[in-house]
């Protein structure tokens, strides 16, 4: 039987969280096709491997440790962004050969659907599938900065690299991965490899459903978003259903105690893992962050959310 495959990638701080992703993706799978989980293992300690080989497989799923700590990435960190993020850029050549297809997923996220959807989703002929970054997409400065640093206009559309479908195929055919490691290891992008990505497959990725990476520009609908009418269209259509919640840049789930809007469906997924126990919360680094903000920012975006479903 087909395999759906799925990639993470972590380190042994990322552990618990791998184990989360997993476990919400495993959960909320009703397809008939197995989920085969290759983590790129960046130094997960032994006790911390078997809890995610423990949790994975006490839901039916398969998992394969692939040891990435020996691999070589010359490439530039920053902030919360660490050496293991670019090991979604090795996947081609790590993943056996006769995988044709991956789908890649941070490690910061919660699944809400059964990811066999995106499996099926068609690429036609493009090299990747991935969401459109509204963060990037309704800044002015950073569009500004994407065409001075990449030449990506603001008339194009850029992408998240946080959920993607990957034609390994492709990639392998054309060298892909190669050619983004080269741009990121010559330049300090300032959104790193995901610039990298964006410029190496400019004009030739699929868009796919927002709802299949919501990231706060769209679970929060700042006002850059809600007042550009075809992408708060788009947010508040994505929030009825959202197919995964990607709390991607500084504000992790994690890192404060349980709260309602923020972060309840990670500590959900949280208590269905080997991990369960672990101590809550997991200050990271904490300057300028606040959950009562994050709270705020949450319900006055489902204040719009509702307004606009009844006056669009």
């Amino acid at each position: 039987m087909e395999e759906i495959i799925i990639v993470l990638a972590s380190d042994d701080h990322y552990a618990q969280h791998t184990a989360v992703a997993a476990v919400s993706m495993l959960l909320n799978h009703k397809d008939a096709r197995p989920l085969h989980f290759y983590i790129l293992d960046d130094g997960i300690s032994t006790l911390k491997e078997s809890a995610i080989t423990a949790t994975i497989t006490a839901k039916k799923g398969v998992v394969t440790f692939i040891p990435c700590k020996e691999l070589e990435v010359r490439a530039f960190t920053s902030g919360h962004l660490h050496r293991a993020a670019y090991l979604r850029l090795r996947i081609p050549q790590l993943l056996p050969e006769d995988a044709v297809k991956a789908l890649y997923f941070d490690t910061d996220l919660v699944v809400l659907d059964d990811v066999a959807e995106l499996w099926d989703y068609p690429l036609h002929g493009c090299p990747v599938g991935a969401v459109r970054d509204f963060g990037i997409m309704a800044s002015a400065r950073m569009r500004r900065q994407k065409e001075e640093t990449l030449g990506i206009k603001a008339g194009q559309p850029y992408f998240n690299s946080g959920v993607m479908i990957m034609d390994l195929s492709l990639w392998r055919k054309e060298n892909a991965a190669e050619k983004v490691l080269e741009t990121v290891t010559t330049h300090a992008y300032r959104h790193h490899d995901q610039d990298g990505l964006n410029l190496v497959f400019l004009g030739r990725w699929e868009s796919l459903p927002l709802r299949w990476n919501v990231i706060p520009p769209v679970f929060g609908m700042p006002l850059k978003v809600l007042k550009d009418a075809a992408m708060r269209l788009d947010a508040i259509e994505a929030l009825k259903k959202p197919a995964v919640i990607h709390w991607a840049g500084r504000y992790k789930p994690w890192e404060f105690r349980r709260s309602e809007h923020f972060n309840k469906s990670y500590y959900q997924y949280l208590a269905e893992t080997e991990f369960k126990n672990a101590a809550m919360p997991q200050p990271g680094d904490m300057k300028g962050k606040s959950l009562m903000r994050q709270e705020l920012r949450m319900k006055i975006a489902r204040f719009w959310q509702q307004f606009y479903n009844k006056n669009d």
